[in-house]
């Protein structure tokens, strides 16, 4: 790791011009670092759902990725500190993450390992043999992920809250879901006190318990990268406390990646198999846990993706939008029949899931 951050120049974020001349004189400092030599490139990298920017810099055949994340909270735990305190926890325990080489906590410059660009999501179109094999793999990694991360976690890492409680799940999750895709995207006119009793039904089942797991809360496709053969795990600044079920629902019901449910409920089972030793439970309760968690989760990717692609113009996210409201039907169809009476008489307001969105 560096010993220092090179003075950054100040109010620059939003300024593409400044920050590639700074980039690039940063490129240089640190071929002379590393006495790396070769031409000096700076190239912007496209975002995902978030406002950071991601930059790679490349001197000779030496590359990094720089990580500007304006700091939004001056005076308590932002974004930032928990990406530099997880961080450095997983990297502790032995969890494949980015290494942070320098940062400037307080002003939200991260100078990271380079992992390439060959996200998961890319991977998921392989033939059936290759998936199962490639997922038990993630899998796995989820299950150590569970068992080693919290040993020496603190509440005190977490920026937007340090758990995975019922007023969490009905706040962020599922009034995210109402406001965000029913009214806000699909313009239907529901109401808080609609779903009300639904929703608290939900956030008790799937929050209610008292789990000692620490969850990544996005363990997607595109929040797990490959990188020379191996996998790593990225965007792990929301980290808290909670059900692991949560994780493992957040990678099987994934739209980006559309795993057949056979693969999925094998996934699942491997998954248990792997996790029984260390999770503390029966399988009847893990399987509950499952069950509410998988539901909360794919409301909160509706609602996210509503979010985004309407409220905030990132119009790719809704082609995803069918396929989540597709599971989401199965599954109230299936293991919740007759459970959530209010959250599927409003979804038959929309009718069967289109083939497209837009």
């Amino acid at each position: 790791m560096l010993s220092s951050w090179p003075s950054v120049p100040r109010h620059f974020e939003d300024e593409a011009e400044t920050a590639f001349r700074y980039l690039s004189a940063l490129a240089g400092e640190l071929g002379h670092f590393i006495g790396s030599e070769g031409p000096v490139k700076v190239r912007a990298l496209k975002g995902d759902g978030s406002d950071r920017k991601f930059y790679r810099i490349h001197v000779g055949t030496s590359h990094w990725i720089v990580l500007i994340s304006p700091r939004r909270k001056a005076h308590r735990v932002d974004e930032n500190d928990s990406y530099f305190l997880i961080g450095g926890h997983l990297l502790q325990r032995g969890i494949p993450v980015p290494r942070i080489l320098a940062a400037d906590v307080s002003r939200g410059w991260f100078l990271l390992e380079d992992l390439g660009d060959c996200l998961l999501q890319s991977r998921a179109r392989r033939p059936a043999l290759d998936l199962e094999r490639l997922y038990g793999r993630v899998v796995r990694l989820l299950s150590r992920l569970h068992r080693e991360a919290p040993h020496g976690f603190r509440r005190e890492f977490c920026f937007d809250t340090h758990v995975y409680d019922p007023p969490f799940v009905f706040a962020r999750e599922l009034e995210y879901f109402r406001q965000a895709f029913l009214v806000e995207t699909m313009k239907l006119e529901v109401s808080s006190e609609d779903l009300r009793e639904d929703f608290e039904n939900l956030a008790d089942e799937a929050a209610g318990g008292k789990w000692k797991g620490v969850i990544h809360r996005d363990f997607q496709s595109r929040n797990i990268m490959l990188c020379k053969g191996e996998l790593r795990i990225v965007d792990f600044q929301g980290m808290r406390f909670g059900p692991p079920a949560y994780d493992l629902a957040s990678l099987l019901v994934d739209p980006y990646a559309a795993l057949p449910p056979t693969l999925q409920d094998g996934l699942a089972r491997l998954y248990w198999n792997c996790s029984r030793g260390f999770l503390g439970c029966s399988r009847e309760t893990f399987l509950r846990s499952y069950i509410s968690t998988r539901v909360c989760r794919n409301l909160q990717i509706l609602g996210a993706y509503g979010f985004l692609g309407m409220t905030k113009g990132k119009g790719e996210f809704l082609q995803y939008i069918p396929r989540a409201l597709s599971q989401l039907h199965c599954w109230l169809r299936g293991p919740c029949r007759n459970r959530f009476p209010r959250l599927t008489k409003v979804l038959r307001l929309l009718g069967n899931p289109p083939g497209t969105f837009a």
